[in-house]
């Protein structure tokens, strides 16, 4: 066994300091008072924050949108679907004259000086939910860079570096394939589609900018990155640049090559090494400093992101148009975590139970982010010291699942897709679902580990099967939602990876070692 085993191994037998149950409580207070202020004063902090007239934007971006789609389809000679979007417009036009009197009656109130408290309130919880998510954030690269290094060079032999990367490869595609196949056998049966109402859908310009890109280029792009962007893409030209745009693939991949290097320059490379193991230390060591304020940061995201949609009442009127679609998802997010915990159970040799709890500090703080890439700092804390995985296997498999192991977006995006069909009057014949489950096992590979990442690859797999761009505007209003339930099954798939590694070939590579 080699020196950094060794250590490794004498480091995970300490026990973790303090309660390790009083920051879960912490942050699940956090949860439930960001999570009432939202619900009971919410649609008060959406109006002192400019709310209504964001709405009243929004809105007559819509009426517009509809008009310029009955356009396209006049044009095509699709007289029905003319007739559907145009009987939508008076809908529109009545909403749009009901916000823009609460646009008046809030400008009223804003002179009166009746908004003053809220305005506050909605300044600082949004402050401090930025700032937490941002200290997150600059954690990540760090964090990434060093764990990665460490990661690598305590595998001792490059080969092994080969057969560990392998098997996490195999079980992240395994595990978002399955993701798939849940979400459209779900879909089919339930046919959430037929009871939805899309007259207030909007299409983005993040989503519009994605048009006409193919699988094969945006896998491509995975590779090579975009066109002058010298920070994309798995190999850059400027891995500097690919720091600044938490391009995480591109700096796991100089890493690894990087760590492999220094395990072949014998002394010079075990001084470097030895930074680098410090480096890490130091990193997390900040992590649990972050997570002492962490209850006040994630407070914050969840007031102001139930806030800024309108408070509860806002909420009950985007869940009321598609609360089948929005029960399809969680549904099926709730069975593929079922799967998961099976393969820490039977794969892991882990107690399910146990390590889902030990877990929850991670997935609450995905819950509130919506991103498994400002997570990791606390995935890693959980999996280290709460579930006593070793640190060979978390800071080579949970780095990288961060990256691209996304079930839930998997999961979600072929939920989406054949929901958004169903929703249009579109049959889809077996030959279409067998290329919704390829392409969105694929291109949720290529979404990136932040909010929103998986409604713009969801672009790809509309046009895999020929369906209109604009059915995601359908879903849009609930994504906010989804994005961080669909998040917390991607943290959570990344760290039963961890186990399922760590016992299956990490600990079998150590005891021949």
């Amino acid at each position: 066994m080699t020196d950094t085993a060794l250590t490794d191994s004498a480091a995970e037998d300490q026990p973790a300091p303090g309660n390790p149950y009083l920051g879960l409580m912490l942050i699940l207070a956090g949860i439930i008072a960001g999570s009432l202020l939202g619900v009971f004063y919410g649609y008060t902090m959406w109006r002192a924050s400019g709310g209504p007239e964001k709405a009243l934007v929004r809105l007559e971006e819509t009426h517009q949108q509809k008009e310029t789609f009955i356009a396209r389809e006049a044009a095509a000679g699709n007289q029905d679907e003319v007739a559907r979007l145009t009987a939508q417009l008076p809908t529109i036009d009545e909403e749009i004259a009901k916000v823009r009197l609460e646009v008046e009656r809030t400008k009223i109130e804003e002179e009166a000086g009746s908004l003053v408290f809220a305005s506050y309130v909605w300044t600082f919880t949004k402050f401090f939910g930025d700032l937490f998510i941002q200290v997150l954030k600059l954690l990540v690269i760090p964090l990434v860079m060093t764990s990665m290094i460490t990661g690598i060079t305590s595998l001792g032999d490059v080969r092994k570096v080969g057969r560990v990367g392998g098997a996490t490869l195999l079980y992240y595609f395994t595990t978002g394939a399955v993701a798939v196949f849940i979400g459209i056998v779900l879909v089919v049966l339930i046919k959430p589609g037929l009871q939805t109402d899309d007259t207030f859908a909007f299409v983005t310009e993040s989503v519009i900018a994605k048009q006409g890109t193919s699988v094969l280029e945006t896998l491509l792009d995975v590779f090579r990155g975009r066109e002058g962007d010298p920070g994309s893409g798995m190999f850059p030209s400027n891995i500097f640049q690919a720091a600044t745009n938490t391009n995480v693939l591109a700096l796991i991949v100089f890493a690894i090559l990087f760590g492999g290097t220094l395990t072949t320059i014998g002394e010079k490379g075990k001084i470097v090494i030895t930074f680098f193991q410090g480096a890490n230390e130091a990193i997390m060591k900040m992590v649990h400093l972050v997570m002492i304020f962490a209850p006040i940061g994630i407070f914050g995201l969840v007031a102001s992101n139930i806030a800024k949609n309108g408070g509860a009442s806002g909420f009950a009127d985007q869940l009321s148009r598609i609360g089948w679609y929005v029960g399809t998802v969680m549904i099926g997010l709730a069975i593929h975590s079922l799967v998961l915990a099976i393969l820490v159970t039977v794969l892991g040799r882990k107690n399910p139970i146990t390590y889902t709890l030990n877990m929850l500090k991670a997935l609450m703080t995905s819950l509130s982010t919506a991103s498994s890439a400002a997570t990791l700092p606390i995935t890693m804390e959980c999996v280290e010291e709460n579930n006593k995985v070793s640190k060979r296997a978390a800071s080579f498999v949970l780095p990288l699942g961060a990256t691209i192991n996304m079930d839930g977006t998997a999961l979600y995006e072929a939920v989406a897709v054949i929901f958004i069909a169903q929703s249009l009057g579109i049959e889809l014949a077996m030959g279409s679902l067998i290329i919704i489950f390829l392409t969105a096992s694929l291109a949720a590979v290529g979404a990136a580990g932040i909010p929103e990442a998986g409604l713009v690859t969801m672009v790809i797999v509309l046009q895999a099967v020929g369906l209109p761009m604009e059915g995601i505007g359908i879903i849009l209003a609930i994504d906010w939602f989804l994005d961080r339930l669909r998040t917390t099954v991607n943290v959570y798939g990344d760290a039963c990876g961890a186990a399922v590694i760590d016992t299956m070939v990490i600990q079998k590579q150590v005891a021949t070692e």
